[in-house]
């Protein structure tokens, strides 16, 4: 065992749940001193300390103790209800399976993956930033392998997932979080932009850059499928909703271009888009 892979452990998971030394410390009722020194591996934790981290973290205590986990990532939406978000969630972002499309190996690592990362969203868990990788991969290979059109909607799926990590925690995850919970109208969503850190701008960028063509040749493949050209009409909408589009216009103009078509797409009878609308715009 290394000396100090527990304190290390404490430290990463404090920081990429954006916690204090003070803030820990009242959740494991400790000093912030002494939160510091079991970090620095200067003090050690008791059991009853290390079974309240357990269960803050929701890590056994054995991986806290043993396993390295500065490799994990906060990809968890663990703001106000996670729960609830995660449940409007799965009916925003909605991922498909069928019993042919289940027969295909790929498909079904990329659908049971997918559930344990809502599984996670859900329960606050922090997992490794991979797996929304190897969840876009193995759809990839299952719409290589089929025409499965679940495959392709669920790789669309990934890509919009994948695309929610990139910002800033603190700022764009929690006006998500708010917008999906009816607490935050557009207007405030779109100031994002302006309190937007440029590193971030880069990566957003770079992003569409990789991911534009992907997208777009998955939306026209549901398109020319009558029974998905509603939900490929719904994701064209919510590129430009989120941001996730390359044009000459804002984000600002780009999320309210995106808003005005969803609008569009609800009055012809898109289901997708009325259930975004219903559960984005009502009730603010």
């Amino acid at each position: 065992m290394d000396d100090n892979q527990l304190g290390r452990n404490i430290q990463h998971l404090r920081i990429i749940h954006n916690e204090t030394l003070d803030e820990l410390g009242s959740i494991i009722h400790c000093a912030k001193s002494t939160v510091k020194g079991y970090e620095n591996g200067s003090r050690k934790p008791d059991l009853q300390t290390l079974q309240l981290l357990s269960a803050h973290y929701n890590k056994p205590v054995d991986e806290l103790l043993y396993t390295d986990l500065t490799g994990l990532e906060n990809i968890s939406i663990d703001l106000n209800s996670s729960a609830h978000t995660t449940e409007l969630l799965r009916v925003i972002l909605p991922l498909y399976r069928s019993e042919e499309a289940m027969k295909n190996p790929n498909f079904k690592n990329g659908y049971d993956l997918s559930q344990r990362l809502l599984e996670a969203f859900s329960n606050a868990e922090v997992l490794s930033g991979s797996m929304i990788v190897r969840i876009f991969e193995a759809f990839v290979k299952a719409t290589d392998e089929s025409d499965s059109p679940e495959a392709v909607a669920n790789l669309v799926w990934s890509v919009f997932v994948w695309w929610s990590q990139i910002a800033d925690t603190n700022k764009l995850l929690s006006l998500q979080n708010k917008l999906l919970s009816k607490k935050l109208n557009i207007k405030d969503y779109m100031s994002l932009k302006d309190t937007e850190d440029s590193s971030i701008t880069e990566k957003k960028a770079g992003f569409v850059s990789d991911f534009d063509g992907i997208v777009t040749e998955a939306l026209k493949a549901l398109k020319s499928e009558q029974e998905w050209s509603d939900l490929a009409d719904y994701y064209l909408a919510l590129r430009y909703v989120v941001g996730m589009v390359d044009t000459d216009l804002s984000t600002e103009m780009n999320s309210a271009v995106g808003m005005q078509m969803m609008l569009s797409f609800m009055t012809l009878g898109n289901s997708h888009a009325f259930t975004f609308c219903k559960a984005c715009l009502s009730e603010k």
